[in-house]
């Protein structure tokens, strides 16, 4: 049966308080504030019934630096963003952990940055679209669309490549969002926009031009 999709959900109210905020900084999870006027992140005003970051600040998830996003972000993770076409917001919790897993592997097994090529032919993106209530309807989701899936087959050897346990389990992250500033401008913008079809440049490999 072919999947139908439906309107979008709307965004869930944040759950993240100064408070709150403030305890992820003290766990060495954000970058301590520095600056009044351009703080290094923001709790979303009560009013705020979906993200309105202020300009040079991306939407970011309390699961995301729990999984170990870095504040500021490695250039791996911006590299990630620009080469799958997504802001920060549509990446999963489960993407966060697999890219940081790889960079370590990388940096502190093989002396090297990581490689993007090998990347490229462990992974691709696979879009997620959450379920609808009926049978072959599904609905396009505003935060964590992009999920990886790593590569098998008879030519791939799982062995050959660390295992990489993930959670199954991430109920209510996506309400657990902020603002993050964006030193430099480096991440994408956040425009809030809906991914509805996944990009020919999510395969395995390097996408071959003609």
């Amino acid at each position: 049966m072919p999947v139908r999709l439906v309107a979008t959900d709307d965004w869930r109210p944040s759950s993240m308080t100064e408070r709150r905020l403030l305890l992820l900084e003290r766990e060495g999870l954000l970058r301590p504030r520095t600056s009044l006027s351009r703080p290094e992140w923001i709790a979303p005003a009560v009013d705020h019934r979906e993200p309105r970051p202020p300009t040079s600040y991306v939407v970011s998830f309390a699961k995301f630096h729990r999984h170990s996003l870095g504040t500021p972000p490695s250039r791996f993770m911006r590299v990630l963003c620009h080469h799958y076409g997504v802001e920060l917001q549509h990446f999963s919790p489960n993407v966060i952990t697999v890219a940081a897993v790889f960079a370590a592997v990388c940096e502190g097994y093989l002396g090297m940055m990581p490689h993007w090529e090998r990347w490229l032919h462990l992974y691709r993106g696979e879009l997620f679209n959450a379920p609808a209530g009926a049978a072959g309807v599904r609905k396009p989701v505003r935060a964590g669309c992009l999920n990886l899936v790593l590569k098998t087959g008879k030519t791939e050897r799982p062995h050959k490549y660390i295992p990489v346990g993930l959670s199954t389990n991430h109920a209510g992250w996506d309400s657990q969002w902020f603002y993050l500033r964006n030193d430099d401008d480096l991440l994408p913008a956040y425009t809030g926009r809906v991914i509805t079809e996944r990009p020919v440049n999510w395969t395995y490999g390097v996408v071959q031009v003609h």
